[in-house]
């Protein structure tokens, strides 16, 4: 009995005991659940195996074609690179590409150069910057040539040249695009310096005003030379002609008293010429006697169409006064062949004569032969490849107000760019594209 009443308590002693201790010795523990998630465990060799073991990325992991087009994005700039030039535009182009490994600068080297515009000035710079430049620059495909009148010239020879060493060929052979601005200047034609005035106009500098001064003095020498020329030659002429029909001549004048010849008429302005489309007439010689084997095979004056016109329907009326009635008032149509032969010949003369169709253009380009723009077609003629695209724009420089009135009175032939120039259709000139453009520039007051 002693035994089964002493075990309870002995159970109940030890588990209040053990209680009590809990209560008294163990208030520190910390507790089975914990109240607040702990923050995740920063171990340093469990975040080494999650990382990527190649952080870096190489471009040449890319396909070619995708590399490319970033080449191309990277490269290529919208304005020409002008070389050699103190200053040029920022091209923003990421030119360190280039450098990146010896792969990349293979495949991006021929992008840089066959994309861009290169601009050249002189025929030297281009000649020298494909000796100097990398061995890539062959690939230029695209190329504006700013041309003076002063280096006409050059470029003509440069151009038409088939030298290994110097010539367009050789620098540039795979060229897919020529651009070419002639600066004519203010006074680019003989016609021009007459609209300035005499001596330049008050409104000029002093040394536009001297040079202008001179280039007239030098085109009125080479007519009072020109004139004496044709003077003597007219006597000569006379002179054999009663000597062969037997009788003396009348009208030579004795040796040493020739006539002088009269002054060359002053210049006319571009504008007035291309507006009335007649050019000044110069003095007739003397006594003009019939040749004795029939007309002179000389080559005719070539106005433009409005004066060939107006000069058609005078010799029309003059020879008709009254015309009479035709015995056929209907004729008989043309066979269809003739008439389409007759139009092929109408369409290949407007061709070769562009004035014919564009008065303005013509009239320009009468005085501009002698300024070289006819050579410098030609000289392209022989050396050029057959898939070059050649564009020449002849710039002239006019006041405002000038360009104001060729708008209206050749509207249907300018047109106005954004820039408020004018300029006309490109006409083809001996196989190249020519187009006028007059430029507008403020007059003092």
């Amino acid at each position: 009995m002693a035994s089964r009443t002493s075990t309870p308590r002995s159970r109940s002693r030890s588990s209040t005991g053990s209680s009590d201790s809990s209560d008294t010795t163990m208030n520190d523990a910390p507790p089975l659940t914990p109240a607040r998630p702990r923050p995740a465990s920063h171990n340093a060799a469990a975040s080494l195996q999650t990382a990527p073991t190649n952080p870096t990325f190489s471009i040449l992991a890319l396909p070619r074609e995708l590399r490319s087009q970033i080449y191309t994005f990277a490269l290529v700039s919208p304005f020409p690179f002008w070389w050699p030039a103190p200053s040029s535009p920022k091209h923003n182009v990421a030119l360190g590409l280039l450098t990146a490994n010896k792969q990349v600068h293979e495949e991006a080297t021929p992008i840089l150069y066959s994309l861009n515009k290169f601009l050249f000035t002189h025929p030297s710079d281009c000649n020298i910057f494909r000796v100097i430049s990398s061995p890539f620059s062959e690939n230029i495909t695209s190329v504006y040539l700013r041309i003076r009148e002063k280096d006409v010239k050059l470029w003509t020879s440069y151009l038409g040249s088939t030298l290994a060493e110097r010539s367009m060929q050789a620098d540039l052979p795979k060229l897919k695009s020529l651009w070419i601005f002639l600066r004519c200047g203010t006074m680019g034609t003989p016609g021009m310096i007459g609209q300035l005035g005499a001596g330049g106009g008050p409104n000029l500098p002093v040394g536009l005003a001297a040079q202008v001064q001179a280039m007239q003095q030098a085109l009125g020498g080479q007519m009072t030379a020109l004139q004496q020329q044709v003077q003597n030659q007219i006597q000569v002429l006379q002179h054999q002609v009663h000597l062969a029909m037997g009788h003396a001549n009348v009208f030579a004048n004795p040796p040493g008293t020739q006539m002088p010849a009269p002054p060359p008429p002053p210049p006319m302005p571009f504008a007035q010429f291309a507006q009335t489309g007649q050019a000044p007439q110069l003095p007739q010689a003397p006594f003009p006697m019939p040749h004795p084997h029939g007309q002179v095979n000389n080559p005719p004056p070539n106005p433009s169409p409005l004066a060939q016109h107006l000069a058609a329907n005078t010799t029309t009326i003059s020879q008709n006064p009254h015309p009479h009635p035709h015995p056929h008032p209907h004729p008989p149509p043309q066979p269809a062949h003739e008439h389409q032969l007759q139009h092929q010949h109408h369409h290949q003369h407007q061709h070769q004569h562009p004035h014919n169709a564009h008065p303005l253009f013509g009239s320009f380009l009468r005085f501009e032969r002698e300024m070289g723009l006819e050579n410098l077609c030609l000289s392209l003629h022989e050396t050029r490849p057959a898939d070059l695209d050649v564009k020449i724009v002849c710039i002239v420089k006019l006041p405002k107000a000038e360009v104001q009135r060729l708008l209206r009175v050749f509207a249907e032939e300018l047109s106005v760019d954004r820039n408020g120039d004018a300029r006309t259709k490109f006409t083809r000139v001996h196989g190249v594209d020519v187009s006028l453009e007059v430029s507008g520039y403020e007059v003092g007051g």
